[in-house]
């Protein structure tokens, strides 16, 4: 009766720690999105700056995606900008990455695991949407790691 009793502890024991286990790795792999929006914005200082979810507006910005994710770039500037992969594992456009008018948008595809680097090439200003900024243009950068 003694032993059946430890055989039976032992084996609620293991149950337990494994569905713990399991609950804490669901857990994780939900906290890693399976897209992110990222929006460039005009501003007066620097000209525009981008921003991951609705989070702060900055020229250095990161996000995390799941591998087979996706991150859909909105072009709310009043110029186009061109998206850029600088650095990292190719990935896949749907849509034009020449973002050449406001609202415009392309979706880039994480394929493989890994980290990204992107910029922009900003172009003119849109016909008579000049603006004056203070301070030459920013140059945007994004480091979006998919795993």
């Amino acid at each position: 009766m003694k032993r059946f009793l430890i055989i039976v502890t032992g084996l609620a024991t293991i149950a337990i720690l494994g569905a713990g286990f399991s609950s804490s790795t669901s857990a994780a792999t939900a906290k890693t999105p399976r897209s992110i929006k990222v929006v460039i914005q005009h501003q007066m200082r620097g000209c525009h700056a981008w921003s991951v979810n609705g989070g702060a507006v900055a020229v250095l910005r990161s996000g995390r995606v799941a591998t087979g994710g996706s991150a859909t770039f909105v072009d709310n500037d009043i110029m186009p900008h061109k998206l850029i992969l600088a650095r990292g594992p190719a990935v896949r456009f749907v849509g034009n990455a020449a973002m050449n008018h406001m609202g415009a948008s392309v979706k880039v595809v994480f394929t493989k695991a890994g980290t990204y680097r992107f910029t922009t090439k900003a172009g003119e200003d849109y016909k008579g949407m000049a603006m004056k900024t203070i301070g030459e243009d920013n140059v945007l950068h994004l480091t979006v790691t998919a795993s």
